[in-house]
């Protein structure tokens, strides 16, 4: 889970996930977003399913390596919101790990624009544990690319129209009859 700060939001260009055991030959990863505007969720379960898909790299070995995975539609995270990543590591057929987040040793603390909300392991059937305490030191690696949207200066239709009115009734009485 991570939180934006307030301001712009930003687009997603790609997340870059460290996996092991991920032969797309078997393989396909399940990524989803999930936002809480209201930032008081803990896990996915207090968070809405956000509609964006991914591309899924190719790959066919089982060797941890970064994978890449770039939205298939434009997306934009929106500011003062948390979102989760939810990494769906079991194979929908079977229910069995087909392939796993791997973690840098040593570990990465996550950092950049966003606020770091915890890292979270289990369903939505069975609920959600902080994984900090379960594997202190097999935190999985991750990385959000996303680029600031453009801040447009703040315009507002009824000061213009307002300007313009004021102006014509100001012409209207000072203009002098023929």
């Amino acid at each position: 889970g991570f939180t934006l700060p307030t301001g712009v939001g930003y687009k997603l260009d790609n997340i870059v996930l460290r996996l092991v055991n991920y032969n797309t030959s078997i393989d396909t990863a399940l990524i989803q977003i999930y936002a809480d505007a209201a930032k008081t969720s803990t896990s996915p379960l207090g968070a809405t399913l956000q509609s964006v898909l991914f591309n899924n790299p190719a790959s066919a070995s089982n060797a941890v390596n970064n994978f890449t995975f770039t939205p298939t539609t434009n997306f934009t995270f929106a500011a003062d919101t948390r979102y989760w990543l939810l990494v769906d590591v079991a194979n929908s057929a079977t229910a069995t790990t087909v392939y796993d987040l791997a973690s840098s040793n040593p570990s990465i603390t996550p950092t950049g624009i966003a606020t770091f909300s915890s890292y979270q392991i289990g369903d939505d059937s069975t609920g959600y544990a902080n994984l900090s305490d379960v594997f202190p030191n097999a935190l999985p690696s991750f990385q959000v690319n996303a680029t600031a949207t453009a801040v447009p200066f703040d315009f507002s239709p009824q000061f213009g129209i307002a300007v313009l009115g004021a102006g014509w009734l100001l012409r209207k009485k000072f203009k002098k009859p023929n």
